[in-house]
């Protein structure tokens, strides 16, 4: 027997006590469904593949509607069409969880992460071995000038370069031969990292001072998180580390995205909360098809390079316009005009996010 039965029905609900008639299957406060039958096995498998689907209908209906009318969910969820469609705010939660999966899953066993530390420290990336031999034919006289590093004159002669070679340079051998770009900051990490492997009894006051830097907040927390580093390719592992997190960066970066939605948009009929949904929408459809990037490595990296590349320079901008054409609905030339704002917009506000979470990104190395 169903437990949806009229002799199972009662005047009471269970779930909030509400007053019901025997005609109502469901409690008209709290929506649970008015039995008084107890539980059985049955009713219990039954009840959870009917939840199951009325979920899997949502989520088919929602990854449809992502890629085959852009900027349509997130409208029709707004107008309210709940039932249609899952939630944008967990579907993107979802593929972000899926998609970080993915990333660990496609890395395999090159990831530095996943390499052997006593394997990966006697390896060097190409640009390092060029750098460092170029450095080899600079003077140790820089070295000798800085009196806190006396100490380590000794341990740091130079030799020809190889393999199993491990690098420390004090601040001000840095600061005089090495000024390109990020590879002041690269090398002193390097040299933080080496000296506490070869060092591991002295304190990071003692490193600093040997190595000619000043003992501040800064240097203490470079120091501290250079020894975190498995090898001295860290340029990879930082840029592993970002890439692994990009979704959940990128979801604590929406809700400041969103303003730029907000301001170039702007309409009292649409509030700020409707367009959070617009944005969490279109990057689920970005999470999407970086799955599917991902999914594509395991065959071939040339393909998802190129795969990649057509979509970010055409796919990408065109399936932005039309999300902003449906989910907006303004005229074809109004909505290009705002599509064209939008582009530096996107990269001012990026640049803001990307400094915000570089900044919690370290914190949480």
């Amino acid at each position: 027997m169903s437990r949806k039965d009229l002799k199972y029905r009662g005047t009471q609900c269970i779930n909030c006590e509400t007053s019901l008639d025997i005609s109502e299957k469901y409690c008209h406060h709290c929506g649970q469904l008015n039995s008084t039958k107890k539980l059985t096995i049955s009713d219990f498998i039954e009840e959870f593949f009917a939840n199951f689907y009325a979920y899997d209908s949502r989520l088919r209906n929602s990854i449809l509607s992502i890629f085959t009318k852009p900027g349509v969910l997130a409208r029709e969820f707004n107008a309210g069409k709940r039932h249609t469609y899952a939630n944008p705010f967990r579907l993107f939660l979802s593929v972000s969880l899926i998609l970080f999966i993915t990333f660990n899953f496609t890395e395999g066993d090159n990831s530095p992460n996943n390499i052997d530390p006593l394997v990966v420290d006697n390896e060097l990336t190409e640009n390092q071995k060029q750098d460092l031999k170029t450095l080899d034919s600079l003077s140790n006289k820089a070295i000798s000038k800085n009196p806190n590093a006396e100490g380590l004159i000794n341990s740091l002669n130079r030799k020809e370069i190889n393999h199993s070679r491990d690098s420390i340079y004090t601040k001000q051998f840095i600061d005089e031969n090495i000024s390109s770009g990020f590879k002041p900051l690269i090398y002193t990490a390097l040299s933080f990292r080496n000296f506490n492997r070869k060092y591991p009894e002295k304190t990071t006051e003692e490193a600093l001072k040997e190595l000619g830097h000043e003992v501040t907040f800064y240097t203490k927390t470079l120091f501290n998180k250079s020894k975190l580093f498995k090898s001295n390719d860290i340029e990879s592992e930082v840029f592993d580390y970002f890439y692994q997190k990009l979704p959940f960066f990128i979801f604590l970066s929406l809700p400041i995205l969103t303003l730029m939605f907000w301001l170039v948009f702007y309409s009292k009929k649409i509030n700020y909360t409707e367009h959070l949904v617009f944005a969490y929408t279109f990057f689920t459809f970005i999470f999407l098809c970086m799955m599917i990037f991902n999914f594509i490595e395991l065959i071939s990296e040339e393909l998802t390079y190129f795969v990649s590349g057509v979509s970010f320079a055409f796919i990408f901008p065109i399936y932005f316009y039309k999300s902003l054409r449906n989910f907006y609905q303004q005229s074809r030339w109004i909505t290009v005009l705002k599509f064209l704002i939008l582009n530096p917009l996107f990269f001012l506000f990026l640049g803001i996010c990307t400094l915000i979470m570089m900044f919690i990104g370290i914190i949480l190395f």
